[in-house]
């Protein structure tokens, strides 16, 4: 599909590929991931466990969407974590909708435990929150590739 204008209001909107975000936090303590388990409120990847993520709004940087996909699935701060790095961007033309995604990972910070919650979230969008120590990575079902990435995000810190 090519890019095409859409008028709403007397504003033009440009209709293209999708812009997303996703944010993979490391605890460096307990050397686990925070991930969230898709729920039935999801267009797909149903039961599934992915990093938080999500799409761009407009009228949104980019790091806002990653900063508040985080709060909203997991209700963690941008407080909370360190600041957001890019690790790579995505724009695989063979994905499903064909998004791109900008991949950022940061650390979790222990300083302030805000609990884990999904009453930020859409209804029914998350099933279930919890950190996953990097050994049992592979006894989970992921979307979206989010395994794979999570173990070069390891890689790279193994190497530091």
């Amino acid at each position: 599909m090519r890019n095409f204008p859409v008028k709403i209001e007397d504003k033009e909107y440009w209709i293209s590929r999708s812009m997303a975000v996703a944010v993979f936090v490391f605890d460096p303590i307990t050397r686990s991931f925070l991930a969230v388990k898709r729920g039935e409120g999801c267009p797909d990847n149903v039961g599934k466990w992915c990093c938080p993520c999500g799409y761009l709004d407009y009228d949104e940087t980019l790091q806002d969407a990653a900063y508040r996909e985080l709060h909203e699935e997991t209700g963690l701060e941008k407080e909370d974590v360190s600041p957001l790095r890019i690790n790579h961007i995505d724009d695989n033309i063979n994905s499903n909708r064909q998004n791109v995604t900008v991949i950022y990972d940061c650390v979790y910070y222990h300083l302030k435990i805000n609990p884990l919650t999904t009453k930020y979230s859409e209804p029914n969008e998350i099933g279930e929150i919890k950190w996953i120590p990097a050994p049992d990575i592979d006894k989970y079902q992921w979307a979206f590739d989010h395994d794979k990435i999570i173990k070069s995000i390891l890689s790279d810190k193994n190497n530091l």
